[in-house]
C-alpha cells in the first residue's frame, strides 16, 4: 500500500475506534473487573478449594480446564483456569464486534457516505481489520493489567509474570481467529447474520473441544476444531511440536479469512 492509502486506513481505523468507544469501554470494564474479581480471591479460594470441591465431578472439572484441585494452589494455574473462561467470552466479542463493523455501515446507510469519499474499498476493508484487531488487543491487555495488579499484590511465590504472559501469547490467539471468521463473514454480504454465525461458531468449536476430551479415543478429531482446546491454557505454559504446529495452522487459517474477505469485500455489491 502506498503512504496516502495507509493513511486513509489509518484514519478510517481510528474513526470507526472513536464511534465504538462505548462499547469497546464497556468490555475493557467488564473484563478487568471480571479477572480483578476472581484473582484478587485467590488466597480464599486456595484454602477453601479442597473442601469446597471435593464433591465436584471428574467432567466439570474438564469443563473448566482443571485437572485436578492443586491447580486452585498455584496462582498461574489458577489464572489459567479463569483466563480459559474468558477467553470463550472476549472470542463471542471478537467474533460479533468484528462482524458488526460491515453490518452497521449498510444497516445505517453510512456505507454511502464512504463510498463518496476518495478512499478505495481496500482501505475500507484494511481500517476495519485494523479496528478489529486494535479492539481485541485492548480489550484482552485490559484483563491482563488486572491479574498482574493481583499477582502482585497476593501472588506470592508462585506467581511469574513470564508464565502468565505466555499463556496470553499462545491462549489469546483464539479471539483473533474467531474475529477474523466474523469480518469474513460479513464482508461476504449484509444479508447474512454474521454477527449470529460467528458467536455460533465460537459455541460450537468450545463444545466440540469439552466433546473430544471427555469422550477421549472415540471423538479425538473434535479437538483440532477448537482452539479453546488446543491453546487452552495448560498447553501454552510449555507448548510442545504439535501445539506450535497447530498453533501455525490456525494462524495460516486466520490470514486466509482476512485475504478472502478483503477479495470477496472488494467486488460485491452493498446493500444501501
Amino acid at each position: 500500500m502506498h503512504n496516502m492509502e495507509w493513511f486513509n486506513s489509518l484514519n478510517l481505523c481510528s474513526f470507526n475506534l472513536k464511534i465504538n468507544r462505548k462499547i469497546i469501554i464497556s468490555w475493557c470494564i467488564a473484563m478487568f473487573s471480571f479477572m480483578f474479581l476472581y484473582m484478587i480471591l485467590f488466597p480464599s479460594i486456595q484454602e477453601i478449594a479442597q473442601v469446597k470441591l471435593d464433591a465436584m465431578p471428574n467432567e466439570l472439572l474438564e469443563f473448566v480446564g482443571m485437572e485436578n484441585f492443586s491447580d486452585m494452589s498455584n496462582f498461574v494455574s489458577y489464572f489459567g483456569i479463569i483466563f480459559n473462561l474468558a477467553i470463550v467470552a472476549i472470542s463471542i466479542f471478537a467474533a460479533t464486534f468484528s462482524a458488526n463493523l460491515y453490518l452497521k455501515e449498510e444497516k445505517f446507510k453510512t456505507i454511502e457516505f464512504l463510498s463518496s469519499l476518495e478512499i478505495s474499498r481496500k482501505e475500507i476493508y484494511i481500517a476495519k481489520l485494523m479496528t478489529a484487531v486494535v479492539t481485541v488487543i485492548v480489550v484482552l491487555f485490559s484483563s491482563v493489567i488486572a491479574v498482574l495488579i493481583c499477582g502482585v499484590i497476593n501472588g506470592g511465590e508462585t506467581f511469574s509474570a513470564p508464565k502468565i504472559l505466555m499463556i496470553v501469547k499462545i491462549a489469546g490467539f483464539t479471539p483473533f481467529f474467531f474475529g477474523a471468521i466474523g469480518l469474513c463473514l460479513s464482508a461476504v454480504s449484509a444479508k447474512i447474520g454474521a454477527s449470529s454465525i460467528g458467536g455460533m461458531a465460537v459455541i460450537f468449536s468450545y463444545l466440540a473441544g469439552y466433546l473430544g476430551n471427555i469422550l477421549e479415543e472415540k471423538t479425538l478429531w473434535l479437538k483440532y476444531f477448537s482452539p479453546f482446546e488446543l491453546f487452552q491454557s495448560k498447553h501454552a505454559q510449555s507448548p510442545d511440536g504439535t501445539i506450535l504446529a497447530a498453533l501455525a495452522l490456525y494462524a495460516v487459517l486466520l490470514v486466509g479469512m482476512y485475504i478472502t474477505g478483503a477479495l470477496i469485500y472488494n467486488r460485491r455489491d452493498f446493500v444501501v
